[in-house]
């Protein structure tokens, strides 16, 4: 991979998060309101994420590739069981209450991969990014809606397990098949038709500045003063934006080496603010909303510092 200087890390994650400025401002302005950043996250959702990752895996066909997807998988597992250890470990210290300490564990394992990694991922290092995003982005997926989701309804209502149905409904999503079609498409080296490849290629290049506009609109609706004052939220922060990479790292060093494009999007990946989902299921069972809502929306912010020191900490010790 291209050896990348600090000041190109910072444009490029700028131009990425520059984005986010529309979407506060309409939202202030009273122009869009929830319901309509719904409908847009539904449209990325559905429709533009599939594209962008199906557009991402048509390129040449290569075992080695395929054997990274692999490494992907495994060190990604790895991060979110130790990563979910170290939580547990922690909120039994501090003694947080248990209507919280479900969703601690949670938000510091699960991150924003996709409406917030990809398109990071895509400023950065392009289509091959992407790939390998996406890869990590559907283990989060299996991970967060069987061992996640189970996590926030402890927090919520002290239950332990989930039903089937409920599983496998939370995994037929819409983010998970376009990950399937595509690594389908790059296993039997089916390459779309221009025809029917540019309009896709052209749809999910609009998942970046949507997704990154309804970040911004729902940055708008928190309260800064009452975010910045949750001593809670800046131990979410702590331990998502920093000691999650740093355990990526650690298991990228210790199984792959360094050097290698795809061990660094599994660190970038891990050092995404936590999953917008964390508040999404903490609302659907009932648990501490405002919790997860300032967990999420601080750590969003505070990523706009620590996403560029974790990419460029990482060229010199991975020699990127």
């Amino acid at each position: 991979m291209t050896s990348m200087g600090a000041l190109d890390v910072i444009l490029a994650l700028a131009k990425v998060f520059i984005m986010i400025l529309p979407g506060y401002i309409i939202m202030k302005l009273g122009i869009i309101n929830t319901n309509h950043t719904q409908g847009v996250s539904n449209i990325i959702t559905y429709v533009t994420y599939p594209c962008l990752v199906i557009a991402a895996m048509q390129m040449e066909f290569s075992m080695e590739k395929l054997a990274n997807c692999g490494y992907v998988v495994l060190i990604f597992i790895g991060v979110v069981i130790i990563a979910m250890i170290i939580s547990k470990i922690l909120t039994s210290i501090i003694k947080m209450p248990v209507s919280q300490s479900g969703i601690m564990a949670f938000m510091m394992v699960f991150g924003n991969t996709g409406f917030l990694g990809l398109p990071v991922l895509d400023g950065l290092f392009g289509k091959e990014g992407v790939f390998y995003g996406a890869i990590c982005d559907s283990s989060f997926d299996v991970l967060m809606f069987t061992i996640g989701v189970t996590l926030i309804r402890q927090a919520a209502k002290g239950e332990e397990k989930m039903g089937f149905k409920e599983t496998i409904s939370g995994l037929i999503n819409p983010c998970f098949i376009g990950v399937l079609i595509g690594l389908l498409f790059y296993v039997c080296r089916i390459t779309l038709p221009p025809i029917i490849g540019g309009p896709v290629d052209m749809i999910g290049s609009a998942t970046s500045p949507l997704a990154m506009m309804v970040v911004g609109a729902h940055l708008a609706r928190i309260s800064f003063k009452d975010m910045f004052t949750n001593k809670p939220a800046y131990l979410v922060c702590l331990l998502k934006l920093l000691v999650a990479p740093a355990i990526a790292l650690i298991l990228v060093k210790l199984i792959i080496g360094g050097g290698t494009l795809f061990g660094t999007v599994i660190i970038m990946e891990a050092a995404m603010p936590c999953a917008m989902l964390s508040v999404i299921l903490s609302e659907r069972y009932h648990a501490d909303v405002e919790f997860a809502t300032k967990g999420v929306m601080l750590t969003t912010i505070l990523c706009l510092i620590t996403i560029p020191i974790v990419a460029i900490t990482l060229q010199h010790i991975l020699t990127i």
